[in-house]
């Protein structure tokens, strides 16, 4: 009866249980990871391309909102990185 049920290491109500997964497991812990590593990319291809400040500029805005997903664990980062891609945009 017991693993048909699920408890708390297998079943669960979001597919996953305490221990089994869910909407805070893998792929959607992933997803502010990458966008933070792409806002990283960006910050720095536009640290030497400074001429095309308006895409990468775009590029970190897209990415940093993107790292919002994460609920928290990259709220501070998603913040600065849409500051500096603002300051990006605005520069000439």
């Amino acid at each position: 009866m017991q693993d048909r049920m699920g408890g708390m290491i297998g079943g669960g109500m979001m597919g996953g249980g305490m221990m089994g997964g869910g909407m805070m497991s893998g792929w959607f812990l992933s997803i502010p990871i990458v966008a933070g590593t792409i806002v990283l990319i960006g910050a720095i291809i536009l640290n030497f391309r400074a001429e095309q400040n308006a895409l990468w500029g775009i590029i970190i805005i897209i990415f940093s909102i993107v790292g919002f997903t994460g609920m928290g664990i990259s709220f501070l980062g998603s913040i600065l990185g849409i500051i500096g891609g603002a300051l990006a945009l605005s520069r000439r």
